[in-house]
């Protein structure tokens, strides 16, 4: 009987995953997969066709997984304001445990890319496209709802959110202590135009 081929390929997926968000698309060698997956290099090379084929799917796996997390986040309150406060909260802790700074994938791929390839480029902008959608959308029902003063733009507030969580991830990589962290956070959102009731 032929083994369940989709359980193995996420699994994987997630053990490729590991070694590319460590080492960057560059710095990661077929040799390093072949040891992180336990596949052979034919096995590699047959499921995936090239290291390049890999990350792609490396690279969808953790999108959906990050626009998973963001629309349970911002969808499942009341408040939309609430909502996004309680992502940050979220964002702060999961920052603050990566402890060897490792970042965003899709930030960190942008950043040793984007100038390379124009498809991982355009693949992982319209999944960034996508994260600040759903702010937007959020950040247009505060509106709606009178937690968000009536001359605030949701657009331009989504990318100012985006902007801050692409800093942050950034800046991750320099370990900083935790109360950085929440600094900046806290003034991120207090620069939103909340409704003061």
């Amino acid at each position: 009987m032929a083994r369940p081929a989709e359980f193995v390929r996420q699994d994987v997926l997630e053990k490729a995953m590991e070694v590319f968000w460590r080492t960057g698309f560059t710095g990661t060698s077929v040799t390093d997969l072949v040891k992180a997956t336990n596949l052979k290099p034919g096995s590699l090379y047959g499921a995936f066709q090239s290291k390049r084929g890999l990350f792609m799917e490396v690279i969808d796996t953790y999108a959906q997984n990050s626009l998973t997390r963001v629309s349970t986040c911002l969808l499942n309150n009341d408040s939309p304001i609430a909502a996004i406060q309680e992502f940050f909260k979220r964002f702060s802790q999961d920052i603050a445990m990566d402890e060897i700074g490792r970042g965003c994938l899709m930030v960190n791929t942008m950043l040793e890319l984007a100038t390379e390839d124009d498809e991982i480029r355009e693949k992982i902008t319209n999944y960034l496209e996508q994260i600040e959608s759903m702010f937007a959308q959020t950040l247009t029902r505060a509106q709606e709802k009178g937690e968000l003063t009536a001359q605030a733009s949701p657009a331009e507030l989504a990318k100012f959110l985006m902007a801050n969580i692409w800093g942050m991830r950034v800046m991750s990589s320099t370990r900083p202590d935790t109360t950085t962290y929440t600094a900046i956070i806290n003034n991120t959102l207090n620069a939103l135009p909340i409704v003061k009731h």
